[in-house]
């Protein structure tokens, strides 16, 4: 409080010859990181903006300190009031500094800003300052992030790193996801995260093992599946990358299915949809009967909506058979396949019905005469063991 006020009773000439010893003071750590309290916070904001209605454009030389101070009051508070503050301070400075936006503001200092983060991260844990700062900096920044991405991903690597704290990593993946789903105005703004991201699919995975025990490592598994999904629906790599990588992702998507999390099976599922879908017609034989007998396992989960999941994925497998899918060498894969979906005909659920009867709709393309004979044993058995199934002559009207 002092300092605001002293701050605010001098005259820009006699402030500016002191700026850089200002700017210098009020970003440090014992000044800066010292405490959450609200009103101590309010005065640092305080003094920020002091400096720039009194000294104006001449801040220029300690814009970066300014922007530190303010970007590390909102990382340490949960007061929606004093992030508004905060933000409004910003918008002051770059209308003083003369930057047409907040980009701008952030495109003079993101290197700096990254560097400041790198300096202290093999320090960080989940609640450090900083790990709060890099979902600030990186969400804030929008469209200028993609012009850093070798510094970020960089730093993003070092932090999900197997040996560092699990809490940390279950951040950054937090925050990773929310850039991803925006790609197009975060990471590849520029167009160029596909070129700088090799590998980047399958190490998401990979900087989680699975063999790692625990609920907080489940749920950093769990964050690294919807990270993963954000990466693949975001459009930010190509299907040859993808394509080039599925071989390792598809081994590391059905071990997930087998999480004892819900969440993470009902993400390896959609995970695996995506994957078929992007890779359509290109996947090969082994690979594709790899994928389908794990699909059908989870339609027996305990969860009704993994159950759907699988099914609507099991949709996309028929849908992605290409050329290479000899299904006259691979028929008793196809005839089990067609087996055990109508055995789901029969299902409690009718919902499910329903999602099985598309699904061999679906089906029903990749070799009519095949299915066409298992529908006719199936209704013969149900009609020797007087079982009351679901219309099974309904399936062959319908197809």
């Amino acid at each position: 409080m002092l300092l605001a006020a002293v701050l605010k009773g001098s005259s820009k000439e006699a402030l500016n010859p002191h700026l850089l010893q200002l700017g210098q003071m009020l970003t440090q750590p014992d000044v800066c990181h010292d405490t959450e309290q609200t009103v101590y916070l309010e005065q640092l904001v305080e003094c920020v903006a002091v400096l720039l209605s009194v000294c104006e454009d001449d801040c220029s030389i300690i814009s970066l300190q300014m922007l530190k101070v303010l970007v590390t009051v909102q990382s340490l508070t949960t007061e929606q009031e004093l992030c508004n503050r905060v933000e409004e301070c910003v918008r002051c400075m770059c209308e003083v500094l003369g930057f047409s936006s907040v980009c701008d503001l952030y495109r003079l200092h993101m290197a700096d800003l990254l560097q400041w983060l790198s300096d202290s991260q093999r320090c960080w844990t989940a609640h450090s300052v900083h790990s709060n700062l890099l979902d600030i900096i990186a969400l804030q920044s929008g469209p200028v992030l993609g012009e850093f991405l070798p510094q970020f991903l960089t730093l993003l690597r070092s932090c999900l790193e197997p040996s560092r704290d699990a809490e940390l990593r279950l951040h950054v993946f937090t925050v990773l996801s929310k850039l991803l789903l925006n790609s197009r105005n975060t990471l590849n703004s520029q167009g160029c995260f596909g070129g700088v991201c090799s590998g980047v699919p399958a190490g998401i995975i990979d900087a989680e093992p699975g063999v790692a025990c625990g609920p907080t490592a489940a749920a950093v598994r769990t964050s690294a599946l919807s990270c993963l999904l954000a990466l693949l629906q975001g459009g930010a790599i190509s299907k040859e990358q993808v394509g080039s990588v599925e071989a390792k992702l598809s081994v590391d998507l059905i071990s997930a299915l087998e999480e004892d999390s819900q969440l993470a099976r009902l993400l390896a599922c959609r995970l695996i949809h995506t994957l078929l879908t992007l890779t359509a017609h290109c996947l090969g034989s082994d690979t594709l009967n790899r994928i389908y007998p794990e699909l059908l396992k989870r339609v027996d989960d305990s969860s009704d909506e993994v159950r759907a999941e699988a099914l609507k994925a099991l949709s996309v497998w028929f849908s992605s058979l290409g050329k290479c899918y000899d299904t006259e060498t691979q028929r008793p894969h196809l005839q089990f396949l067609y087996q055990q979906l109508l055995l789901y005909l029969d299902d409690p659920d009718h919902r499910i019905q329903l999602i099985v009867l598309d699904v061999l709709k679906v089906g029903s393309v990749v070799d009519s005469v095949l299915l066409q004979q298992e529908v006719e044993a199936r209704q013969a058995a149900a009609l020797t063991s007087r079982t009351r199934t679901y219309e099974v002559k309904s399936v062959i009207t319908r197809l």
